[in-house]
Formats: structure tokens, sequence, C-alpha cells
């Protein structure tokens, strides 16, 4: 009788050995699709922020194109500030850029090459628009100036001309 309760006590081990593996395996499974899941979650999430926040962009943009003759005079040397509704219209667009580098600058946006999409566009428009058409572009825009300075190389390496 002892030889019998002997092997059944080692097999009720081997079997809740088994048991307990396949448990661990399958809860490893259920984490790793889990952790899936919640990485596609954040990158559907990213990328509508990202379009939105290229809507507005694309507006603000737009919006300030009716003032170009004002940039060129200005880049030029031939005027020495904008018009009201032409640095209003900076004004936006600087808003929107700025916060877009934030969002770069503190890890809200780490979709895979994101900043390269969007990261030539910003230098472009600081050379283009807004560093001319602002009066303090250092302290109106210091996340945008931050993202600028880190990736600022890498941007014309993609040959963004301006």
């Amino acid at each position: 009788m002892k030889v019998t309760e002997r092997r059944l006590a080692i097999w009720s081990a081997i079997l809740a050995g088994v048991s307990l593996a396949v448990a661990i395996g399958f809860n490893g499974l259920q984490v790793r699709d889990s952790a899936e899941a919640q990485r596609q979650a954040k990158l559907a999430t990213e990328l509508g922020l990202l379009t939105q926040l290229q809507s507005q962009m694309n507006e603000s943009v737009y919006a300030r194109v009716q003032f170009t003759p004002e940039f060129r005079a200005l880049r030029s040397g031939k005027r020495r500030q904008l018009s009201r509704p032409a640095y209003r219209a900076t004004a936006i667009e600087a808003a929107n850029m700025d916060y877009m580098a934030w969002l770069f600058n503190n890890g809200y946006l780490t979709t895979p090459r994101s900043d390269a999409l969007w990261g030539p566009r910003m230098l472009c428009e600081y050379r283009r628009a807004l560093a001319p058409g602002l009066e303090h572009p250092a302290q109106d825009l210091p996340e945008l100036i931050r993202f600028l300075r880190s990736h600022g190389r890498q941007f014309e390496r993609l040959g963004s001309s301006c």
C-alpha cells in the first residue's frame, strides 16, 4: 500500500508541475499578446494625433500663405516687421509647431520615423517664417528650438531644402 501511495504522490507532484508549467506558459502568452495590443493601440492613438496636428499645421500655414510677399520683404530687409494679420497667422503656426515639438521632445510621439517626416517641414517653416516673423523666436518657441537643435542636422541630411 505504501508503494501505491508513494507512486500516487510522485504522479501528483509531476502532474502539478506540468500543470504549473502549462499555466505559466499560457500566462506568458497572454502577457505578450496584451503588450502587443497595447503597443498597437498606442500607435493608433499617435497616428490619430499626428493626423490632427498635420491638419492644424496645414491650416495655419495656409492662413499665412497670403502674406508671402511680406515675408520676402522681411527676409530681404525691405520691411522691418510684419503686419498685424501676418504676425497673428505666424503666431498661430508657431504655437502649433511648438506644441508638436513638445510632444516629440517629451516622448509622447514615438512612432518610428515620425520625427523624420515632420521635422524637415518644421525646420523649413522656422527658417522661412517663424524666425524672421516673430520678435523673440527663441523665447516664444522653446520646444521647437530644442527639437531643432537636437535633430536639425539629421533633417538637413534628409535633403530638406528650404
